[in-house]
């Protein structure tokens, strides 16, 4: 669980003029930083979720950070991503957060739309983002984060079992219709125990993409009410009907037992998903004889893919911090060091900076996440606005109700019925 050493901050929200008008007063006096010694140090606090492996490599950022801004001590800490939310939830409420801390762009408007986030614009540098990231990172036209890194939605795929089995390599324009084909392709010809791809019906994030291919969109432009009907999403839950019911996809009873990915286990040939997550899935992969490639996910029109590039992750300072100025200065070192952003390479995902993509290692999983990028970037188009506060919950419904269709203890209609119940209520309790 993530502990909570910070005391309560006073309850300062800082518009963006006025958290403009901190750090030109600081900068007044003469320093080049923040006031505070090697003695004496200023103290910020710094949260995100991962894992051990991303957090040895933050560590060394913050040591770093810390040789070269003695007059600031940044306290860390860190969670898996279900438990930093639940602890986050919770600070949120005592309005205690910490003065940095990572933010996913699904909760963004939940954050900033309570006023728990600082204004950024004249606070952090913006000027070296790659093309359309700062867009992902306004509410209402305000900037209240900036984007650590970014990914975008594709089909992670074991091409040697497509190539050992006849099935092409996907292509942007490939249909849903052929990627269900080429899974009941797949299952019998790989065995007891493997499947072609998985059942993608009960992610929230994939209907988006089916949705934005139509030129729809999961939720309205205010995030106030769903932006689709009953029908739709009870069609959009029979679009694996006919491969669960043939056992082309792995079973319910099976998927909740899993503690990680099909990929990973070596027993899925594909999967949608982010494509930052490629990497990561990859040497596992490899150190089971196979190997991973990433193509455009399915389509129903071969000129609209329904794709936008999204913060895999963003940082954001507390509009309650004391430390407006630290805090700023530690985003833009975390962000626009050189050595720093070697140091971190692509583990969040491929840098949203062109400084960070001229100093993080390109391996040659990076470079297959940049080469997909840049295959699908004439398709990508303007991202959602930021989603409503209730996305989260919202998130766990829409997957929880689909258990349901899976079960065959409802039918989609039921199920796609009880969901918009559900979503009306939490929505509700927004406004």
């Amino acid at each position: 669980m993530i502990s909570h050493p910070y005391r309560l901050r006073r309850r300062s929200l800082l518009t963006g003029a006025s958290a403009a008008a901190v750090l030109a007063a600081a900068a007044a006096c003469g320093d080049d930083g923040p006031a505070g010694t090697a003695d004496d140090p200023i103290e910020i606090s710094f949260e995100w979720w991962g894992d051990e492996t991303r957090a040895d490599l933050t560590n060394q950022v913050i040591t770093l950070f810390q040789e070269k801004n003695e007059g600031i001590k940044v306290t860390a800490n860190f969670a898996d991503f279900p438990t930093y939310w639940e602890g986050m939830a919770g600070r949120m409420a005592s309005r205690d957060l910490p003065d940095v801390f990572q933010m996913d762009y699904s909760r963004l408007r939940q954050f900033g739309g309570a006023g728990m986030l600082l204004p950024l614009e004249g606070v952090v540098k913006t000027d070296d983002f790659r093309e359309g990231f700062l867009e992902t990172a306004k509410l209402d036209g305000q900037l209240i984060a900036v984007p650590a890194a970014g990914n975008t939605l594709g089909l992670i795929y074991r091409s040697d079992w497509f190539e050992a089995n006849g099935v092409a390599a996907p292509a942007p324009g490939y249909s849903w219709d052929q990627y269900s084909a080429d899974i009941a392709t797949l299952t019998p010809a790989l065995g007891e125990g493997k499947w072609g791809g998985g059942d993608w019906a009960g992610q929230y994030h994939f209907m988006e993409l089916w949705l934005r291919q139509q030129g729809g969109s999961f939720y309205t432009e205010d995030g106030k009410a769903l932006n689709f009907t009953q029908e739709q999403l009870a069609e959009w839950w029979t679009t694996t009907a006919d491969l669960y019911a043939a056992g082309n996809v792995p079973p319910v009873e099976t998927t909740i037992e899993w503690t990680e990915g099909g990929l990973v286990q070596d027993v899925l040939a594909s999967e949608i998903g982010w494509d930052n997550f490629m990497p990561g899935f990859s040497p596992t992969v490899e150190a089971n004889g196979g190997t991973l490639a990433l193509a455009a996910p399915p389509s129903l029109d071969p000129s609209n893919l329904g794709l936008y590039l999204k913060p895999s992750m963003q940082l954001v300072i507390s509009a309650a911090t004391e430390q407006a100025e630290a805090a700023a200065k530690f985003v833009d070192f975390f962000l626009g060091d050189p050595e720093a952003l070697a140091i971190l390479g692509t583990n969040r995902g491929i840098p949203a900076t062109n400084v960070g993509l001229e100093n993080a290692e390109i391996d040659q999983y990076a470079q297959a996440v940049l080469d997909y990028e840049a295959s699908v970037s004439q398709y990508l188009t303007t991202p959602p606005p930021a989603p409503p506060a209730a996305t989260g919950a919202i998130e766990v419904k829409f997957g929880e109700i689909y258990q349901q269709v899976q079960y065959a203890a409802m039918s989609p209609a039921e199920a796609a019925a009880l969901l918009f119940t559900e979503a009306e209520t939490l929505l509700a309790a927004e406004q």
